[in-house]
């Protein structure tokens, strides 16, 4: 993916930030991703989607999905991450992917916390065991903790800080319509701001220039149709807001590193 870093992985890692904010440009991993946020406060930007993660909150994020996160004014922050590949949602393991993809950021009952940090503990344990055994084990428990996740699941609470409730709206109208004609000056005059405050404002909450956001979009919804939606690279750029299919193509490996036809010849080579 151009344009993106790609994050070497290791299974399990922690980072914590004292009097200094945290910024992690735009990047991909190629395992899937699980934060526990032990404290603090980090705003997580997931393909064209923004979340608000607090203490107690795990988030999810799929491999090869382009992310960001920014700790803000918070003055400590403490999480812990652990990389998995897919075999952990192999057989009836879909299902929890399919669950954990519709609701990335899960708040988990107070009493429960506890339970699942030392799940995260056990996993640390057995990857170190470097034995056969010790992967078996590892696999279990990850398998376990993302079980244990979804069934405690709870409401979150987590608010969006008032002065960021317009970025907040114009992400969700970006993600509504980035199949139209939409640009700066269009939504500034839609959300009745000026085009100046709006670029600036978008880029201090989110980290990414308002124009290049919308590319993101349009370019992740593309990639959807592309893989699994069975659309054609014309289709799909009518689709997201390109007349140009040749323009499209140009702008999707820039920032997939791949030309859109990529995709198209993977789905025919799964169906030979």
């Amino acid at each position: 993916m151009a344009g993106a870093i790609k994050i070497s992985d290791s299974l399990i890692s922690r980072d914590k930030t004292v009097n200094g904010r945290k910024i992690c440009e735009v990047h991909y991993h190629e395992e899937h991703e699980l934060y526990y946020m032990q404290e603090g406060r980090t705003t997580y930007f997931i393909d064209d989607e923004i979340y608000g993660v607090e203490k107690g909150e795990f988030v999810f994020i799929p491999k090869e999905i382009l992310h960001r996160t920014d700790s803000g004014d918070c003055k400590r922050n403490a999480r812990i991450l652990l990389n998995f590949p897919d075999s952990v949602f192999a057989g009836e393991g879909a299902g929890l992917y399919r669950e954990l993809c519709a609701h990335p950021v899960v708040c988990v009952a107070k009493d429960k916390e506890a339970e699942l940090e030392e799940l995260f503990f056990k996993i640390e344990r057995e990857y170190r065991q470097k034995d056969r055994y010790g992967e078996l084990l590892m696999h279990s428990y990850i398998l376990e903790l993302l079980v244990q996740i979804c069934r405690y699941r709870c409401e979150r609470k987590t608010k969006v800080r008032e002065s960021d409730q317009i970025i907040y709206e114009i992400t969700a109208y970006i993600g509504e319509n980035y199949s139209r004609d939409i640009s700066l000056q269009k939504i500034s005059r839609q959300f009745a701001i000026s085009e100046i405050y709006l670029s600036r404002k978008f880029k201090a909450v989110t980290g990414i220039g308002l124009n290049r956001y919308i590319t993101f979009v349009r370019i992740s919804n593309a990639e959807k149709m592309l893989r699994d939606g069975g659309a054609s690279v014309a289709e799909a750029a009518r689709s997201c807001g390109y007349n140009d299919s040749n323009y499209f193509s140009t702008v999707f490996q820039k920032v997939k590193g791949v030309m859109p036809s990529y995709f198209v010849r993977g789905r025919e080579r799964s169906f030979n």
